[in-house]
């Protein structure tokens, strides 16, 4: 679950991070504000609303709307940290490739995505890591499918089984193993 609704989340958030940042449009407050509401609002109210849109709707609360609720909140998390990265963008760069002949599809994967690739990996981890520990709008919209969180809370009430501590410590040791990937990285890139 975390893993597809992060990957659909960071196009759609980069996409908005890059459109906030270079261009200028009526209306672009209104998106500024509708992408800092997920970030400022109580979990409980957003589950509870994201419940109640998918009832009216008609929709039986299960897979899908939990993949759409955690894709609601992530794109939040994903456009702000990578519009952080791309306000840094030297947009002459891309002005300079597309002088030398290039297109904008090869100017935008040549040029612009390798300079805010550091911005989108840190939003990417940000948001999976947001997307596993959500309990709260999970609770609301899962229906009978069980998630991690809830799983987590359902074991914790009887006793916690060793299965949980494995779990906890392969996340753990993940995140070490990629923030040691990424450091050696970067000093590989500064030395050469």
């Amino acid at each position: 679950m975390a893993a597809v609704s992060t990957a659909v989340a960071l196009v759609l958030g980069t996409l908005v991070a890059i459109a906030l940042v270079r261009q200028r449009w009526r209306g672009q407050g209104a998106v500024d504000t509708f992408l800092v509401l997920p970030l400022t609002a109580p979990e409980v109210v957003m589950g509870a609303a994201l419940l109640t849109l998918f009832l009216d709707l008609g929709w039986a609360a299960g897979y899908t709307t939990i993949l759409l609720s955690h894709i609601a909140f992530e794109v939040s998390f994903i456009a702000m940290t990578v519009r952080a990265r791309v306000r840094g963008f030297d947009w002459t760069l891309e002005d300079a490739s597309l002088d030398l002949g290039a297109g904008p599809a090869r100017t935008f994967f040549k040029v612009t995505l390798p300079l805010i690739v550091p911005g989108i990996i840190a939003a990417a981890m940000l948001s999976f890591a947001l997307s596993l520990d959500d309990f709260i709008i999970t609770y609301f919209v899962s229906g009978s499918t069980v998630t991690y969180p809830l799983y987590v809370n359902a074991a914790v009430k009887a006793a916690v089984p060793p299965q949980i501590n494995v779990l906890a410590t392969a996340i753990l040791l993940i995140s070490l193993a990629l923030l040691a990937v990424g450091t050696l990285y970067r000093r590989k890139r500064i030395e050469a």
